[in-house]
Order: structure tokens, then C-alpha cells, then sequence
């Protein structure tokens, strides 16, 4: 009976350890909308930061009902109460995955963003092509249609992971793990 207990006890040890919060962020390259090389998490030491994570054109879209709320919470100055904008002191990183065929639109895409996001959030939005095979399986990534929100503390280490389609459950989830 003893050995049983010490082998469930450290099963469960053994298992946590594997959490993926206790793992810090793989190194990604990413390239922001003012050109500029930005090396995650290594950019980010010093500041809790939110990394938006899309693998998909899908993901892509799905992250416009996340853009707004996440800016929001995280970015804007000035709402006023208790919940206004910026009091996590968070970093926000939009990071796209462009690979294959969309490397071909790269210089379209980045144009049209360029246009679109205001030039002060320009260092925030980056993309990648740096193969991610060891980001996807360290951080359990599965469904690459759907975007992937990874909390991160201020050594790069891994508070807590959301993905999926967006709630305001989800949203506090991600808002929750930066108070900690």
C-alpha cells in the first residue's frame, strides 16, 4: 500500500513538472511592422506580455472578434474606472505565421497592415516564418485554426495559455493570469 501511495504521489509530482506553465516560451524571430527583427521572448524580459498567436489564415480570422477586447485591456490609456486600459503594465505581441503559399502575398499583407494598424502599435504586430514544430509540441498546440494566447512573466516564463474562439470568460482568464 505504501508503494502505491509513493508512486501516485510521485506520478502526480512528476506530471506537474511537465505543466507547460512551468515552461518558458520557445524563442521565436519575428519581423514587426516597421521592419525591425524581434526576438520573443528575449524582447519581452522586464514586462508581462500577452503573445497573440495565429498558425492560420483561420486563426487570423477569428482573432477580429479578439482584437478589440484584447486592445482594451491591454493597450488602452485613458477609459477611466477601476478597469481601464493598461493597468496590467502588459506587453500585447500580435505574432502571424506565414508560411507556404502566403509568403508569395507577404509584401501585399504587410502593406495593407501597415495601412490599417495605427503607427504606434507597428512594433506590436509582427509575423514569423521560423519553423515552429517545437513551439507547437512544447506548448501542446493541436488546432492551428484557432488563435493561441500565451501569458508570459517577465523572465519569458509561461503564466498560462488560452486559445479558441473569444469569450469573455477567456478574456478574463487571460487578464487574470497577469494579476497574479
Amino acid at each position: 500500500m505504501r508503494k502505491l501511495i509513493s508512486l501516485l504521489l510521485l506520478s502526480v509530482v512528476t506530471l506537474s513538472s511537465f505543466s507547460p506553465a512551468a515552461e518558458v516560451f520557445p524563442t521565436i524571430i519575428c519581423t514587426n511592422l516597421k521592419n525591425q527583427q524581434v526576438v520573443l521572448p528575449a524582447a519581452c524580459q522586464g514586462q508581462r506580455t500577452v503573445v497573440a498567436l495565429m498558425l492560420s489564415a483561420k486563426a487570423d480570422k477569428h482573432m477580429q472578434k479578439w482584437a478589440q477586447p484584447l486592445y482594451n485591456s491591454l493597450v488602452a490609456d485613458g477609459m477611466g474606472g477601476m478597469m481601464g486600459g493598461n493597468m496590467y503594465q502588459a506587453k500585447l505581441c500580435f505574432v502571424g505565421v506565414v508560411k507556404g503559399l502566403a509568403k508569395v502575398a507577404l509584401p501585399e499583407l504587410l502593406k495593407k497592415a501597415k495601412q490599417e494598424v495605427d503607427v504606434k502599435y507597428h512594433e506590436q504586430f509582427m509575423y514569423t516564418d521560423t519553423e515552429l514544430s517545437l513551439l507547437t509540441q512544447r506548448l501542446g498546440i493541436t488546432n492551428k485554426d484557432v488563435p493561441y494566447f500565451i501569458t508570459l512573466e517577465k523572465d519569458g516564463t509561461i503564466l498560462h495559455i488560452e486559445f479558441g474562439e473569444y469569450s469573455d470568460d477567456k478574456l478574463n482568464e487571460i487578464t487574470g493570469s497577469l494579476l497574479n
